[in-house]
């Protein structure tokens, strides 16, 4: 970590408390031990006006800068976490600041490259095209006459962002130690994640990889262009890619005016999207009007990759069955799902959060799949983990934010829009593509071998439990309560072992017998006996692939 001299860390704590205290939270402050250093704590002013909390809230975060607009931001994609009327207002946040100095920004890019940016550059806007918190970028062009988009990471923003992010972690682990918050939701765990998040975004290398890496994936989409990536002028502080024009998406009449199909525009990007979902698992996690442009060629274009989301096998795999099972409207198999993926961590409230989440789904019976609204589901489903306080796992909690938001572009483009339609055949695919031999195959294998490894350590286990019982160090604590819920998860355990050895046996034995044992008339029944033990181990691996799935904690 850069070094933090201590009269900075005083003097931005004392910041802290006083932007706190400005908008009325100036409790908040004095809980988090910094009622000391706060000039205003002789006389906590009410916040001026008739703006919500929520308001003041996002005011504060804004006068605070960097970290806390991106803090704001992030949190904004955190539903499970935060209240609908605070969602509301983070969304809000934008990087109001004044743009740096052209002479400073050139001053980086030499620092960076370690040549006169006149040597870099043919030619360099000193008006920024955009600019925000972090960074801000110029139009340029390279010797050869490309025209190009500099991003560049604002000087002293590297130093201040790990300061703040020093600080919040100290004021989380302050709040931890209190009942500030609810001890349900760990908010070190929280702040750790967010400054992982905003770590990597004032990366413009990873930036620039997260861009190639969509490129890639988009390979063989003809309507969708990513920008390239100019590596021997990219640093983590400065981003050369190639600089593309179009109308905003969020330019409804200069879009009909230049005759662009809006309703063709909405259906390409939910599709795009849906691939990067459900069949790539990488996908850009900024869906903000601004980062879409509609080229003169009608292709869509995309910027800001400093925001991508990353689902796992697991993670889509739950995914899915979260949609089949909202589409069966099966409470049971939702809630299951949510344990699986350690939402639902209190047994206790299985039975309230089925109960809750089947009267969500009696809402939706009946309704034909091109009336299903996914952002209404995703509110109702939020409102639910709000109301027992679950937690997301923070990717699944991205990617229903994205999909949320995307929702609503696709809806500004085209009013008749519906995401749920779009997302039925994705869903199908990968669905089979799930429930591919090769991947059950692979399943059943490591699972076949797990259990040797567990059958091998489970003597010298069972003899050291049996050690400690005869020292008398073995104590045993039991409660009647949730116990019927307890023997469930044993037995689905049994059960998944049983089957795993069985698949084993299966797949090491059925090669064995066909080719040693050849009775008369073997070639007349040799095909149905091959058949029958594949219909077997086809119906076990699928088993399998259902029941073993590791659990998130």
């Amino acid at each position: 970590m850069i070094g933090l001299p201590a009269s900075d860390r005083r003097h931005r704590y004392r910041e802290v408390a006083t932007t706190l205290t400005r908008h009325g939270m100036g409790a908040i402050a004095a809980r988090l031990g910094l009622d000391r250093i706060n000039p205003l704590r002789r006389g906590d002013p009410s916040p001026a006006g008739a703006a919500t909390p929520a308001v003041h809230l996002r005011l504060a975060l804004e006068e605070l800068g960097a970290a806390a607009i991106k803090l704001g931001q992030i949190l904004s994609t955190r539903p499970d976490l935060v209240p609908p009327e605070y969602i509301a207002e983070l969304e809000k946040l934008r990087d109001r600041v004044p743009p740096v100095e052209t002479p400073a920004v050139v001053a980086i890019i030499e620092a960076e490259l370690g040549r006169p940016c006149s040597e870099v550059f043919a030619t360099f806007d000193e008006t920024p095209l955009a600019g925000a918190s972090i960074g801000q970028v110029h139009a340029a062009t390279l010797p050869d006459g490309t025209r190009v988009a500099v991003k560049v990471r604002k000087p002293g923003v590297l130093e201040q962002v790990t300061l703040d992010l020093a600080i919040l972690a100290d004021l989380a682990r302050r709040a931890a130690k209190t009942e500030l918050l609810d001890p349900a939701y760990d908010i070190v765990a929280l702040v750790d994640e967010f400054s992982w998040t905003l770590r990597a975004e004032l990366d413009y290398v990873r930036e620039g990889r997260n861009a190639d890496r969509l490129r890639t994936i988009l390979a063989e989409e003809p309507r969708v262009l990513i920008p390239r990536v100019f590596w021997d002028v990219t640093t983590p502080a400065v981003l050369v890619m190639d600089r593309i024009d179009g109308i905003s998406i969020a330019d409804v009449a200069a879009l009909d005016a230049a005759g662009v199909d809006r309703r063709a525009l909405a259906r390409t990007m939910a599709e795009v999207l849906m691939k990067q979902v459900f069949e790539e698992g990488f996908y850009h996690a900024d869906p903000h009007a601004g980062n879409f442009l509609v080229l003169a060629d009608g292709r869509i274009g995309m910027l800001d990759f400093g925001m991508t989301g990353l689902m796992n096998d697991e993670l889509r795999h739950a995914l899915l069955a979260l949609f089949v099972a909202t589409i069966a409207r099966d409470a049971t198999a939702i809630t299951d799902e949510m344990e699986q993926l350690g939402i639902l961590r209190s047994p206790g409230a299985r039975e309230a959060v089925r109960r809750d989440v089947q009267h969500v789904l009696d809402r939706y019976y009946g309704l034909p799949v091109d009336q299903f609204s996914l952002t209404e589901y995703i509110n109702d489903v939020m409102a639910i983990v709000h109301r027992h306080r679950l937690q997301l796992p923070a990717e699944l909690a991205l990617v229903l934010k994205t999909v949320g938001m995307s929702e609503g572009l696709w809806r500004h483009l085209d009013p008749s829009f519906n995401a749920a339609a779009v997302a039925e055949p994705f869903v199908e695919r990968a669905a089979s593509a799930m429930l591919n031999p090769r991947k059950w195959g692979r399943r059943a294998i490591r699972a076949a071998g797990d259990t040797v490894e567990l059958g091998a350590s489970l003597p010298g286990q069972v003899r050291r439990i049996a050690a400690r019982l005869d020292r008398g160090e073995f104590e045993v604590a039991l409660r009647h309560r949730d116990l019927h819920e307890a023997l469930e998860r044993t037995n689905r355990m049994i059960t998944r072992l049983a089957l795993a050895i069985i698949a084993a046996a299966f797949i090491m034995g059925l090669p064995v017998v066909l080719a040693a044992w050849e009775p008369p008339g073997w070639h007349i029944i040799a095909p149905a006996w091959f058949a029958a033990g594949m219909i077997a181990l086809l119906v076990i691996g699928v088993r399998l692939l259902i029941l073993d799935r590791p659990r998130r904690h």
